[in-house]
């Protein structure tokens, strides 16, 4: 069998379905096929006689006014292709969504004779699956996207809902046109992060999970991103996700983390986040040969404090004493409250005569401040420090525990010796 150009063209608008209309501009003749009529449910026969009019009827009023607005332009010139989606009137009464195409032509002799002919395709799935997502984007509390990273290394997003005004000011057409202009956002603490996050789901194709801020025109606040990459056989990788905006739940989990570290009462460090920076501290300066140093200091006694003037008053002294060492240590140094009245500094890059110097200067700026009891009666406090060093791979102490320990038995020599001084103890070096 031969296949002419008419067999051709007939087997393919079976395969795909389309029907096909041709319009006379000159004489308002027009011709449609029997496929034409049966995506609405009708036979040629039901919508004779034929028109122009046939497919103005059968159009949604609203539609119609889009499609007869995108003719025009497509034949004043303003437009490359006469392409629109219009819903059509089936003969059950309901709305089928029909993608229209069609192309001016014109006699060969060039002659005024001119047929704008094309082709309708019934999207009606397509276009409510389209609604439904769009439907769901908004319902959802994040964006819906599909990040694409190419591999030559280009990205850009090929989705992104409409959320994305709301989380970024910025519409998603302009993200969908200028990706970076997301990147720009986030902060300049957090971009490296992110960065590294996606390229290791890249090669691993994990799940992308990352938690960053971002700043923008409605302020700065925490954003989590969870997506699942899927990579195609030319090695094009697309991950299809939601980000979500955590800025409460970010800032009620660094409370409840602060308050997992701090000392309810002096607002210090606590004592696990101080053996959490040793036992930090301790593995650097193993590998890095790192050294520093720590002061425990003792309240001298306290009990009697607490039981001659009263709780109220021992908390005042705490209180005191945690905002002098505040006040003459270094922003580098942690202050911790370990105990009752036990404190530990611990003093990063410092040698054991420095670190000394520090303990005997607060304790004669303790020794010289007056307290005041409850009742109006004038107090004295001083404290008992311990000192030691410790100074990487050279120490003789290998753990945080012996390390706490040594600095222990330095500060009960000074209240052996009496109270109210500083014993250092080199055997941490």
């Amino acid at each position: 069998m031969e296949l002419t150009p008419e067999i051709r063209l007939k087997a393919i608008l079976q395969g795909t379905g389309a029907g096909t209309w041709e319009w006379n501009l000159d004489t308002n003749e027009v011709v449609y096929n029997d496929r034409w009529a049966d995506l609405l449910g009708y036979s040629l026969e039901e919508l004779e006689p034929l028109r122009f009019k046939t497919w103005e009827d059968l159009c949604h009023p609203k539609d119609l006014k889009q499609a007869q607005e995108a003719l025009t332009r497509y034949l004043n010139g303003e437009a490359p292709k006469f392409e629109c989606v219009v819903r059509m009137l089936h003969k059950t009464g309901d709305w089928r969504y029909i993608h229209t195409r069609g192309t001016l032509l014109t006699d060969e002799d060039g002659q005024d004779t001119r047929w704008l002919m094309g082709t309708h395709l019934d999207v009606t799935r397509e276009k409510l699956s389209q609604h439904q997502m769009e439907q769901l984007a908004k319902s959802l509390p994040g964006i819906i996207y599909t990040f694409v990273l190419e591999p030559d290394g280009r990205y850009y997003f090929s989705y992104l809902s409409e959320k994305t005004l709301d989380f970024y000011g910025l519409t998603a057409e302009e993200c969908l046109t200028e990706p970076d202009r997301i990147f720009d956002l986030i902060h300049p603490d957090d971009i490296a992060r992110v960065r590294e996050s996606i390229a290791i789901s890249a090669e691993t194709l994990n799940e992308w999970v990352c938690e960053y801020r971002v700043q923008t025109n409605h302020g700065s606040y925490w954003l989590k991103g969870v997506s699942r990459p899927e990579k195609d056989p030319d090695g094009r990788i697309s991950w299809h996700g939601i980000t979500v905006n955590i800025d409460t739940q970010k800032h009620l989990e660094l409370e409840l983390e602060q308050l997992s570290i701090t000392d309810e009462l002096t607002g210090l460090y606590n004592r696990r986040y101080m053996l959490r920076k040793l036992q930090e501290s301790v593995a650097q300066g193993e590998r890095y040969g790192d050294t520093f140093s720590l002061i425990s200091l003792d309240i001298d006694f306290f009990k009697t404090i607490n039981d001659t003037y009263g709780h109220p008053t021992g908390d005042a002294v705490l209180q005191r004493f945690a905002s002098i060492i505040e006040s003459r240590t270094r922003k580098s140094d942690i202050v911790a409250r370990t105990g009752g009245e036990e404190f530990i500094i611990f003093m990063p890059n410092t040698g054991l005569s420095e670190a000394g110097q520090v303990a005997e200067s607060l304790r004669i700026v303790l020794q010289a401040e007056s307290f005041v009891s409850d009742d109006g009666k004038n107090f004295g406090v001083t404290f008992s420090a311990g000192v030691v060093n410790w100074c990487g791979s050279g120490s003789n102490i290998t753990s945080v525990r012996d390390l706490l320990s040594a600095c222990d038995q330095s500060m009960y020599a000074a209240k052996r010796a009496g109270r109210n001084r500083v014993v250092a103890n080199d055997q941490g070096g």
